[in-house]
C-alpha cells in the first residue's frame, strides 16, 4: 500500500509530535522531516525535495476524527 511506511512512521512518533498537535507533519519513509504551520507549506516543502517520490503530509492530532461512509 502507497504511504504505508509513511503512516507507521507518523504513528511510531505521534507521542514525541503530540505537543505540536494542529501543525502539519511532513514524511518521508521512516523519517520525519519537518512540521508547518500549514498543508500547502508542508506539501510545498515535499515536492521540493522529494519530487514525484511518494510522501506523507498529515495534520497532527492527538485523536484522529472518526470518519464515516454510507
Amino acid at each position: 500500500m502507497v504511504l504505508e511506511k509513511e503512516l507507521e512512521t507518523y504513528r511510531k512518533n505521534l507521542t514525541t509530535l503530540r505537543h505540536l498537535e494542529g501543525r502539519f507533519v511532513l514524511v518521508y519513509g521512516d523519517d520525519v522531516v519537518d512540521t508547518y504551520d500549514t498543508f500547502d507549506m508542508a506539501l510545498e516543502a515535499g515536492c521540493a525535495q522529494f519530487g514525484s517520490e511518494p510522501f506523507l503530509v498529515k495534520q497532527i492530532r492527538s485523536v484522529e476524527p472518526a470518519q464515516f461512509t454510507s
